[in-house]
């Protein structure tokens, strides 16, 4: 036996939370309604597997926050096991963005109500900030994945493939 490298990891433990384009949009949205957006705008191109883009009017992503924004496993929503019991929101366990960072090219650009303008970044893999740079959107999120450019053969493109097959499948069943 040996021991798996972090990245065939990462990936693996990633496919158990995102299983769909669809679970790709809910994790986003979720995060949304998390920031307090009344306002949700959500983009497909290709059924979503080449691009999604989820723009909102939430409290944005705070600059110090900004480093570890999508890193496995941290939360601003919990501090202990024992907050699970008075949970108010979608998400808490830090893993969306970081999971999605393992399939997609990310780019996510935020602004708060005390920022002077927004900052667009460009995260790899792991989830860490490759760059960043000044933009112009209004307070809020938008987060945009070009799906699958790290694993374009891999089994989670094929997973990712079989669901929507199932669901398009279960569709078209109920409509006829």
């Amino acid at each position: 036996m040996k021991q798996l490298p972090a990245a065939t990891v990462r990936l693996l433990s990633s496919s158990q939370i995102i299983t769909s384009v669809v679970s790709v949009v809910k994790e986003l949205i979720e995060n949304s309604l998390d920031a307090g957006a009344t306002s949700i705008d959500v983009k497909l191109e290709n059924y979503g597997f080449d691009k999604i883009e989820v723009r909102d009017n939430g409290e944005g992503i705070k600059a110090v926050d900004a480093p570890v924004m999508a890193m496995k496993y941290y939360t601003s929503k919990i501090n202990s096991h024992e907050d699970l019991e008075n949970l108010t929101t979608y998400g808490f366990r830090g893993e969306a963005l970081g999971s999605i960072c393992c399939i997609a090219e990310v780019l996510i650009t935020t602004r708060t109500a005390a920022d002077n303008f927004s900052t667009q970044y460009v995260l790899d893999g792991s989830g860490h900030i490759i760059s960043q740079k000044p933009s112009h959107l209004g307070q809020g999120k938008r987060v945009a994945l070009s799906l699958c450019l790290f694993c374009l053969n891999c089994l989670f493109k094929k997973k990712l493939l079989l669901n929507f097959c199932i669901a398009l499948h279960l569709i078209l069943v109920k409509a006829s």
